[in-house]
């Protein structure tokens, strides 16, 4: 399973990905083990992209957009008054990015599920953090004319990280709901920057 990760992972966009498993699946020689892996994948990468990214031009990540949601959402804590759209906002976003506690109904009760859905997330939390690094855009302050150290960028990205996966859920008791992404997205961050 894991070589099968490994070339999956390779594919850098959700197009790739879904034409990769297609032809994967087409082979005669696949044990019961990958077929359902295969299965597994193919509902992580509809629950990301969409039901059909292997024929749209542009696709749009779920889990990125629900993550700037998250975002925006920690941004414009405007009080009392609005906590209930908050927290309607942040169940929202949790369940897109797939979030056990958050789905109104599971993707998949197979054993070996909660171990794709880390990597999955791992895979987002790579994309993330390696975007923002290379980002010219981020990198730098004073609109554009300043560039940033790495360091305070990777320590920005963490701070960033913290506010939306620690007190954004802290605000509403949701803590250890969100805590295995938390953990998933933090080990990356250490990972990307420890290379």
């Amino acid at each position: 399973m894991e070589d099968l990760l490994k070339r999956y992972y390779a594919h850098p966009t959700a197009r790739e990905r879904a034409l990769f498993l297609a032809e994967y699946a087409a082979e005669p020689a696949l044990s019961a083990e990958e077929r359902e892996t295969i299965e597994l994948l193919s509902r992580l990468l509809t629950a990301r992209f969409g039901a059909r990214p292997e024929r749209r031009q542009t696709v749009s990540d779920r889990f990125l957009t629900a993550f700037m949601d998250l975002r925006v959402t920690y941004a414009r804590d405007s009080g009392f008054l609005s906590r209930g759209k908050q927290k309607k906002e942040v169940l929202r976003a949790f369940a897109a990015l797939l979030l056990p506690d958050f789905l109104i109904e599971p993707i998949s009760e197979n054993p070996r599920f909660p171990a794709l859905l880390s990597a999955e997330w791992r895979d987002f939390a790579d994309t993330l953090f390696r975007s923002c690094l290379r980002d010219p855009a981020y990198r730098s302050r004073v609109f554009g004319l300043v560039p940033v150290p790495e360091e305070m960028i990777v320590r920005r990205l963490r701070e960033e990280l913290h506010q939306i996966m620690t007190e954004l859920p802290a605000r509403f008791s949701l803590q250890r709901e969100s805590s295995v992404l938390r953990a998933v997205m933090e080990e990356s961050l250490s990972a990307l920057t420890a290379s």
